[in-house]
């Protein structure tokens, strides 16, 4: 069966988005991506956006859902309307696939919001959240490549989290690092 944009209604076309297969309404230019593509469009579009971790599915506490009246464009299931996370953008994403349906702006929206929650965050939320991966790092599912470059990612923005906080340790560092005899 063909996929077909659940606003318009026409045939999907196969194309991709950041790279990860996607498929795109060639009138109302929405996109459909199929279960965690949306999070490996995010990835790409700007690495530091992993450390999020905004799963669709995973945590309703952080997500507002509704039914919608639209059929998922696979014809699988029907989607529901989700606010994704702190971006307050809507997106729909379908209750048997998980596939994500954005509507043309969506994308851009989402990837600038959780730019600016990165932005906006504490460097004791990194902290903690460094903490955590280096736990993950020993004990988690996950296979030891995807945990180390969640640590590094982390770690790299605590980093730039700190310097930003205090920028008179930024100066200091900046300094003895022109001093340095070993370069």
């Amino acid at each position: 069966m063909t996929a077909e944009c659940p606003r318009c209604a026409v045939p999907l076309t196969a194309t991709e988005l950041q790279r990860v297969p996607a498929q795109r309404c060639p009138r109302c230019g929405g996109w459909w991506l199929q279960a965690d593509a949306l999070r490996a469009a995010r990835d790409a579009a700007d690495p530091d956006l992993a450390v999020l971790e905004v799963e669709l599915w995973s945590d309703p506490e952080q997500f507002r859902h509704a039914p919608r009246s639209g059929r998922c464009p696979t014809g699988d299931g029907t989607l529901h309307a989700l606010e994704y996370g702190p971006t307050g953008v809507t997106v729909d994403y379908c209750d048997t696939c998980f596939g994500v349906w954005l509507d043309a702006s969506e994308f851009e929206r989402i990837v600038e919001a959780l730019e600016h929650e990165i932005d906006r965050r504490p460097a004791n939320e990194y902290l903690r959240a460094a903490l955590h991966e280096a736990r993950e790092l020993l004990t988690g599912p996950q296979t030891l490549p995807e945990h180390w470059r969640a640590l590094r990612g982390v770690l790299k923005l605590l980093e730039y989290r700190v310097l930003a906080e205090h920028p008179a340790l930024h100066r200091r560092l900046l300094a003895l690092q022109a001093t340095n005899p070993f370069r």
